[in-house]
């Protein structure tokens, strides 16, 4: 039999050492024995299995290698291996072998079988690996079994690994054995203890051991692609989402840069980094993919805090690999659905968003202060989660908030969370006596893990204030900014440059600007000119006005509105007053308006006849007892009388005047 997967363990370099002393020494003397040993050690079937680790992390994985040899004419086949309910197959294989040996003319003929399976751990404990079987003709034989303790990750011990092809070790192994590595065909197998190496098991991943939770069914791209994932699908508004993009790499393929990244876009939401340099990308750990091993590194890790409800969009990320010969390669477009939290025993004050798990304290100095003076508060807002900008002060008559000032020390914390601390300094202002209680702050938040709301409070205490009675600061004076400021200078000291008369400005202007002048005098004298006229034609005459006035207290006289109608005949007499005479009476005293009158060419009867019709007209429209009709058509019928001897008057006195001069009703109208 063979020396079991116990034995010590040897290095190839001294493995070969020995083997050759001893084949050196005594293959002369021990050849017949040698014809005779070994077809006699070869007789029958040999069956051996071991694992390459006996204590392995959780989630790690575990190799179980069978080997199986046969010097009959039953060649193994068919293995087996029923793997504990605590373990999963990540991967098997299984390569036939076929030697023929010729010793002293005596020909062996040796078949042989080597069977792996790669198991996956999901439970702690220790675990039974085994037996595995193979197939000898119409029989079956079992391999040994192995036992392997799973412990929690980071306290298991590092896989050893078998070394490398020595650089000194022209065959690869014993010059007997040209498959190297090992092989069961070896004639020289279990003669000398030590030497065998079936203790250690082949590893046909090169020593990759694969982390399961990154596993995926195939690749998404080949030599490298970046795969985007989250934490959840279903959020309310303000609760974290993480986001990881990791970017995986074929081990056996050229490995390159990032270079033109593009980030993961998400509008919708706060991002926040949970790493501490997005410039590097993390090696995480190995991964099956399709069957295959691939490299792992996380490029991004964010913290997402949703802002609004509805079915959010995270884009994908994309970068190159220049260096791998590897163009765009693109994340998964990933969706939130969003919510607000329940409104059952939604706390009064809550915003929707202060979504996490958090605390307060505070502190309040000096707590003795005079009137009107003020305070220090500083508020530490502790915990994980979408940090308020502000918080909720309380409302006291007599105290004033200022606004505060914020600083963060924010960042990742336990268990892949957003938070830290966000501390406020607020200046309060107090203008009442005594002993003043500045109450607490109180911050209403909604906890994604209990699915609960919580209040977090705090007190800020009691301050005593003493009376004081404010003096009075008197006038503000205006200081002078930097009184010792030298006046500004108003030319450069030193000599001139030489200028030209070209180089003036006033030339150009000049040789330019006087065409420009005599068209712009010529249009804005046409826009004045016209401007006039529309302003002449738009504007009514004064006898129109008058005859306006006249109709409108006809139709007046019309009706029964004793008030009206004597308003409307004083506006009458006062319109034909202006356009026979040129002279506005209202707002004139009696006195004043009868001179202006009689200046005009009115007669002083007349004048005063109107003057009188015109107070009339004004004690009757504020007469409590109202205005009769009759009363409105007496005064009409005088006020007509008035004005046609107004312009009678007026008429008489524009005869007399020379022609070169216009009537004062002329005038003023052209005026």
């Amino acid at each position: 039999m063979n020396a079991p997967c116990t034995a010590p363990f040897m290095t190839r370099a001294h493995r070969i050492g020995v083997r050759a002393r001893f084949i050196g020494l005594t293959l002369a003397t021990l050849a017949p024995a040698l014809a005779w040993t070994a077809p006699a050690r070869a007789q029958g079937i040999d069956v051996t299995g071991s694992i390459d680790a006996n204590e392995i992390e959780l989630g790690d994985t575990v190799t179980y290698v069978l080997q199986a040899t046969s010097t009959t004419s039953e060649a193994p086949s068919d293995p087996r291996l029923t793997p504990p309910a605590a373990f999963t197959v990540v991967d098997t294989g299984s390569s036939p072998t076929h030697m023929v040996s010729i010793i002293n003319g005596q020909r062996t003929d040796k078949h042989g079988l080597t069977a792996t399976w790669r198991l996956s751990a999901g439970r702690l404990g220790t675990f039974t690996i085994g037996p595995g079987s193979v197939a000898f003709g119409g029989s079956r034989r079992n391999g040994p079994t192995a036992r392997v303790t799973v412990v929690p990750p980071g306290q298991g011990k590092p896989k050893p690994r078998r070394p490398g092809r020595q650089p000194f070790d022209p065959f690869g192994g014993s010059p007997f054995d040209p498959f190297g590595g090992g092989s069961p065909f070896d004639p020289f197998k279990g003669l000398f203890p030590g030497t065998d190496d079936d203790s250690a098991a082949q590893d046909p991943f090169g020593g990759v051991s694969a982390d399961p939770k990154l596993a995926l069914d195939a690749p998404r791209a080949p030599i490298a692609f970046l795969h985007a994932t989250i934490d959840k699908t279903r959020a309310v508004v303000g609760e974290q989402v993480t986001l990881n993009v990791y970017l995986y790499e074929d081990i056996r393929a050229r490995q390159g840069r990032p270079s033109d990244v593009h980030e993961a876009t998400a509008t919708d939401f706060v991002k926040r980094s949970l790493v501490q340099d997005e410039t590097r990308a993390v090696h995480v750990g190995n991964a099956m993919v399709g069957g295959r091993p691939w490299a792992v590194k996380l490029v991004r890790k964010n913290a997402l805090f949703p802002i609004k409800t509805g079915r959010l969009t995270i884009s994908p990320m994309s970068l190159t690999l220049s260096q791998a010969r590897v163009g765009l390669r693109e994340s998964e477009t990933l969706f939130v659905d969003v919510s607000e939290p329940p409104v059952a025993n939604r706390p009064a004050g809550y915003q929707i968003g202060d979504t996490g798990d958090f605390s307060l304290s505070a502190s309040t100095t000096p707590r003795n202060i005079d009137q009107h003076g003020a305070v220090g508060v500083t508020v530490e807002l502790r915990g994980s989660g979408n940090m308020p900008a502000k918080l909720p002060t309380p409302e006291i008559a007599g105290v004033e908030w200022l606004e505060p000032q914020t600083r963060d020390s924010l960042g990742p914390v336990s268990n892949d969370k957003f938070g830290g601390t966000r501390t406020f300094s607020y200046v309060v202002l107090i203008h009442k006596e005594g002993a003043v209680d500045l109450g607490e702050i109180r911050l209403p938040y909604f906890d994604p893990q209990t699915r609960k709301y919580e209040i977090a409070r705090t007190s800020l205490g009691i301050v005593q204030v003493a009376k004081v009675d404010k003096p009075d600061a008197g006038p503000e004076v205006a200081e002078t900014p930097l009184p010792d400021l030298p006046k500004p200078r108003a030319a450069l000291e030193g000599k001139q440059s030489e200028t030209f008369l070209t180089e003036w400005p006033v030339y150009w202007g000049a040789l330019f600007g006087s065409p420009l002048a005599c068209v712009s005098m010529i249009a804005l004298g046409g826009a004045v000119r016209r401007a006039r006229e529309r302003r002449a034609n738009a504007a009514p005459s004064p006898e129109r006005i008058a005859r306006d006035r006249r109709n409108e207290a006809e139709s007046a006289l019309k009706g029964d509105d004793g008030k009206a109608t004597i308003a409307a005949i004083a506006r009458a007499v006062e319109a034909e007053i202006l356009a026979s005479t040129g002279v506005n009476i209202r707002g004139t005293s009696g006195d004043g308006a009868v001179r202006e009158l009689a200046d005009a060419g009115v007669s002083e009867t007349t004048a005063k006849s109107a003057m009188q019709i015109l107070s009339e007209c004004e004690g009757a429209r504020f007469s409590p007892g109202g205005v009769t009709m009759d009363t409105a058509h007496s005064l009409w019928k005088r006020a007509k009388e008035a004005m046609g001897a107004v312009a009678t008057h007026s008429s008489k006195r524009a005869s007399l005047q020379p022609t070169d001069s216009a009537p004062p009703s002329s005038r003023r109208s052209s005026e």
